[in-house]
């Protein structure tokens, strides 16, 4: 996905209070100019291995489709760096029909590989019950005046609303239906109060990405429910890092 912001137009929005200082200071030190589009423009360069995650696409069914499957189908080529837009697109003609109905979201971990990312994350961190959670302030679905929000993160071109809490508040964001149920949203940035690890995506990207220890990288990596790759704080995340898929 392009890696892009855009600056809304409309009334000033309410006014939250920004995080505090000791809890957002080190992100603002440690994190890579945005114009870099790079990993550490997400995921403060402070870390000892990163890894990128894959949204899934979906099939018709609405089941998880991985891009590994979309690579073979389209005859391109998966790797760390692959961007949707290119592997998607067949090399000659298709033999047959897209295993997938809808390309991967953007904004955040999906809930399947957000359920599975949270089952990781649980064992490398010493403080679960007290976890940032930050998502981006320009989705319409949000009410700036829920007094549920701890506070505001303002980083280089990219804001967030912030609420304190456990690991499992990661799912619970979102809204419900009038009628009932819940439609659970992307959050952007997870991160403990140890500061063990700390998970970014952005309302313009299909993949998310993770800093954390070279064990927490190999955990996320293996487990079979997640398409990860490791990546490194200078790698590229606009549609431009996919050299090979390009032609």
């Amino acid at each position: 996905m392009r890696f892009l912001h855009l600056r809304r137009r409309g009334p000033e929005p309410l006014r939250i209070p920004p995080l505090d200082e000791e809890a957002a200071g080190w992100i603002r030190t440690h994190r890579r100019p945005f114009h870099d589009c790079s990993v550490g423009s997400l995921v403060p360069a402070a870390f000892e291995r990163y890894v990128r995650l894959l949204h899934p696409a979906r099939g018709v069914s609405g089941a998880p489709v991985r891009w590994d499957a979309v690579a073979a189908w389209s005859g391109r080529t998966i790797h760390a760096a692959a961007q949707w837009e290119l592997l998607e697109r067949p090399v000659g003609i298709a033999d047959s029909a897209p295993p997938f109905n809808e390309s991967p979201a953007t904004g955040g971990l999906p809930p399947e590989p957000l359920a599975a990312v949270v089952e990781v994350l649980t064992a490398h961190t010493s403080t679960l019950d007290r976890c940032v959670i930050g998502v981006w302030e320009g989705y319409g679905w949000l009410d700036r005046a829920d007094p549920t929000w701890d506070g505001e993160l303002a980083l280089d071109q990219r804001t967030f609303l912030i609420r304190e809490g456990p690991i499992e508040d990661a799912s619970r964001i979102g809204w419900a239906w009038p009628n009932g149920g819940f439609a659970q949203q992307p959050r952007a940035l997870i991160w403990p109060a140890d500061r063990a690890w700390f998970v970014a995506g952005d309302v313009d990207l299909d993949c998310t990405y993770v800093g954390g220890t070279a064990t927490l990288a190999t955990a996320l990596i293996a487990h079979p429910d997640l398409e990860a790759w490791p990546v490194e704080p200078g790698d590229d995340v606009s549609i431009g890092s996919d050299r090979i898929n390009a032609s």
